[in-house]
């Protein structure tokens, strides 16, 4: 009949415009969610090299105190980068530890060569401050990186840092050692720890019961995964003198198992 298509016409324009008006709603808060969809697609990693470089002025070049600064710069992770430049930030200051007083590169050679201009008083030493960051080694989605810095004031060496940055790159977040670690296997992980560092002590000549108990193991933050196990870093002085420079110690993966958690370990070992 006549009068039943207008009805039927108009409920369905009627429902029609309700699912438009909800989808145009739907598009409307699609920009403000933050689905994984949204994070850096994980695949080969582009990077480029960004160089910063100061000098003292008013003094022959081979006498100035200078700054060089090489770090590695990763596209579409500016919170990787973020992360690397405040460590490297922080690591550039006071002989390798951690610092806040200067809040950028610039900063940090300002004060720097400012205190060098005032350590030269009396003294022909050439101060020196480097730092670099790189990619190291990637497994899968954890990428390590790689953040050294050189700090040298005169006498008979600098003081070299090394800090490893460990970042998920599926998730985009750091992955401190704490987190590989499964909840209660603290004590066993730390106890794989002092028995690789046992093994070091065996393979080093001169490192007698003196040597022991004025080196006395001691926790590390810094690790990585390699094809042996996990490593943990020690800088210089912290397991023996500087002679030895920064020390190395790996736990096997099979010492891992149970203990780390099972992403993170091989297939088969």
């Amino acid at each position: 009949m006549p009068t039943i298509f207008p009805v039927k016409s108009a409920a369905t324009i009627a429902i029609l415009g309700i699912l438009l008006s909800l989808a145009g709603c739907d598009r409307e808060r699609e920009p403000q969610s933050a689905s994984p969809e949204d994070r850096p697609p994980v695949g080969k990693l582009k990077s480029k090299r960004e160089t910063f470089e100061r000098q003292a002025s008013g003094c022959p070049e081979e006498e100035c105190a200078s700054v060089s600064i090489t770090r590695e710069v990763f596209e579409q992770r500016p919170a990787l980068n973020r992360a690397v430049l405040q460590q490297l930030i922080r690591q550039l200051q006071g002989n390798g530890e951690d610092q806040t007083s200067a809040n950028s590169l610039e900063e940090v050679a300002d004060i720097f060569l400012a205190e060098a201009a005032q350590g030269h008083v009396g003294s022909s030493a050439r101060w020196q401050l480097t730092g670099e960051a790189k990619r190291l080694a990637r497994r899968d989605d954890l990428l390590t990186v790689e953040i050294n810095s050189y700090l040298y004031t005169g006498g008979a060496h600098g003081m070299p840092a090394t800090h490893w940055l460990n970042w998920d790159l599926a998730a985009d977040e750091e992955v401190p050692l704490s987190e590989t670690i499964r909840k209660g296997q603290e004590k066993d992980f730390w106890g794989e720890a002092r028995a690789a560092h046992r093994r070091w002590l065996d393979t080093q000549p001169g490192t007698d019961r003196e040597f022991r108990e004025t080196w006395p193991f001691r926790r590390s933050n810094d690790f990585r995964f390699d094809d042996q196990g996990l490593v943990l870093l020690y800088n210089v002085y912290a397991l023996g003198p500087y002679v030895l420079g920064p020390v190395e110690l790996t736990i096997p993966w099979k010492d891992l198992r149970g203990i780390v958690h099972e992403q993170y370990l091989p297939e088969k070992q």
